[in-house]
Parts: structure tokens; C-alpha cells; sequence
């Protein structure tokens, strides 16, 4: 039997230009609004995790910490880095760093 996850009932305010748009979108996928917001905050709050775990990792975070704050595994987060145009390893001296500390 599948486990369904307990719905919480929140309310939020939102501009009718923003509401318009989360509509359309519940429309053209077919979906209820408050489904249509569940994914797209899913969606967004994924997105923000990798980032904001990209951006630690350039800060000097460790590439394992950096993929559990971003909730990928490595390689995808290997992967996400690649899309971003981010190396591993900046330099021969940090990549010194890390093996030291």
C-alpha cells in the first residue's frame, strides 16, 4: 500500500499577476491549482538548495557536505557543477588546502 504524505492547509498572499500565471500553468498541466503550487515549490526550493550548496562549495565547503546540502548525490552534483562551468579543483595550492585540512 502507498503512503501518502498528510496535507497541511497553509494560506499565502499572492499579486493576481502571480496567480494568473500559477493558473495557466495548473492548467496546462492538467493539474488543480494547489497541486500546481505544491510542484512548483517543490521545483523552486530544490533549486534554490543546489545553488545556495554550489555557492557554499565556492566559499570553500567540502564537495561531500556541499552535495548533502544540495541533496544530490555526487555525481549530480558533479553534474551541477559542470552545468555551472565550476571546477573541482580551482589550483593546485587550494586543491593542497583541502587535502590538508
Amino acid at each position: 500500500m502507498l503512503k501518502t504524505k498528510e496535507l497541511v492547509r497553509t494560506n499565502v498572499m499572492l499579486d493576481r499577476e502571480l496567480l494568473k500565471s500559477i493558473d495557466e500553468f495548473a492548467k496546462d498541466m492538467a493539474e488543480d491549482r494547489s497541486t500546481a503550487i505544491r510542484q512548483l515549490l517543490k521545483k523552486a526550493i530544490s533549486e534554490e538548495k543546489v545553488a545556495l550548496a554550489v555557492k557554499k562549495f565556492q566559499e570553500g565547503l567540502s564537495f561531500r557536505k556541499a552535495a548533502e546540502m544540495a541533496g544530490l548525490d555526487y555525481w549530480d552534483f558533479q553534474f551541477e557543477l559542470d552545468k555551472r562551468g565550476i571546477p573541482l579543483v580551482s589550483s593546485l595550492s587550494f586543491a593542497r588546502r583541502r587535502i590538508k585540512g
